[in-house]
């Protein structure tokens, strides 16, 4: 017997849509696995975004958050010392529901005015991503407000979180 390549039917019209949920049509796509799959395959160019298996390639509409913030992870010990006053000491990391986990930089986490959801940037800032509960109250709770900014403090680190 001769082995066949695996394919996968591309849906057409797969949509991120400015809620977060992806859909075909007016499908919404709920298998997880199926989801998990369409994240961790998903691939952002000048072009636009795609999904990417190989040679096949689906072109995606993105309107909206394409992943979820499942954890927000926070090290007071870690990130870059400073010379001078260890000012930089503290890391803040994203684990989004494809499995990836992504450091926070400075204003990459803010709230959707839209929406009065907080989000954060990921993918080098090409997409954003949901903050889940669990990481929405992580974020509250180590928020702090200065001078009418928010930073979420972070070992020695404030790292700005966008309003």
């Amino acid at each position: 017997m001769a082995s066949r390549k695996r394919r996968w039917q591309a849906p057409e019209g797969l949509r991120v849509y400015p809620d977060g949920t992806w859909r075909v049509g007016d499908v919404h796509v709920i298998h997880p696995p199926s989801l998990r799959y369409f994240k961790s395959h998903l691939v952002f160019e000048e072009a636009g975004a795609f999904i990417v298996d190989g040679d096949q390639r689906m072109k995606v509409d993105v309107l909206g958050p394409a992943f979820q913030v499942t954890s927000l992870v926070l090290d007071a010990d870690k990130g870059e010392a400073s010379l001078v006053l260890d000012a930089d000491k503290g890391e803040a990391r994203v684990v989004l529901d494809d499995g990836t986990v992504e450091t926070v930089t400075d204003d990459a986490l803010g709230m959707n005015r839209e929406t009065g959801r907080f989000e954060s940037r990921v993918r080098e800032g090409r997409a954003t991503a949901l903050l889940a509960r669990g990481p929405h109250q992580t974020l509250l709770e180590h928020m702090e407000e200065d001078k009418g900014r928010f930073f979420l403090h972070v070992g020695e680190r404030r790292i700005a979180v966008r309003t």
